[in-house]
C-alpha cells in the first residue's frame, strides 16, 4: 500500500513539475528573456549615443560622453543595426522570445516597434523643436 502511494505521490510531482515547465518555459526560456532585457537596454543605449551625435552635443553633456556605441549582441556577438538619416534614427536587433503580432506580423511593445522577431527604436527629428521624439 505504501508503495502505491510513493508511486502515486511521484507521478503527482513530476506531472507539476512538467506542467511547471510547459508554462513558465523553463530555465531555458528565462535565460532567453533577460537577454532579450539586455537588448533592449543595449538599443537605448545605442540610440542615445546616436543622438548625442546627431546634435553634436558629444563634448558637452556627460550622458553624450558616457553613451555607449560598441555593445553587441549577448548571444550572436553581432553589431546592433542602426540607420541614421538627417531626420531618423533607428536602432534594431533580433529578438529570442516571441510576441503576438497582428495579421501582418508587427508588433509595438513601448517604444520598441516589431516586425517579426525583429525590434526597432525609431526616432524622428521633429522640426520645430529641433528634438529627437520616439516614433
Amino acid at each position: 500500500m505504501s508503495r502505491l502511494f510513493f508511486w502515486s505521490v511521484l507521478g503527482v510531482v513530476l506531472a507539476a513539475l512538467i506542467a511547471g515547465f510547459a508554462v513558465v518555459g523553463g530555465p531555458g526560456h528565462a535565460r532567453a528573456e533577460a537577454r532579450d532585457q539586455t537588448r533592449r537596454a543595449d538599443l537605448r543605449r545605442i540610440a542615445d549615443a546616436t543622438i548625442c551625435e546627431a546634435g553634436e552635443q558629444a563634448a558637452f553633456s556627460r550622458a553624450c560622453r558616457d553613451a555607449e556605441h560598441a555593445l553587441r549582441d549577448p548571444l550572436t556577438d553581432a553589431a546592433y543595426e542602426v540607420t541614421r538619416t538627417a531626420d531618423a534614427i533607428e536602432v534594431c536587433a533580433t529578438f529570442e522570445v516571441a510576441r503576438e503580432s497582428d495579421e501582418a506580423g508587427r508588433h509595438r511593445e513601448g517604444r520598441l516597434h516589431f516586425d517579426g522577431p525583429r525590434g526597432c527604436l525609431r526616432y524622428a527629428l521633429v522640426a520645430r523643436s529641433g528634438q529627437w521624439a520616439t516614433q
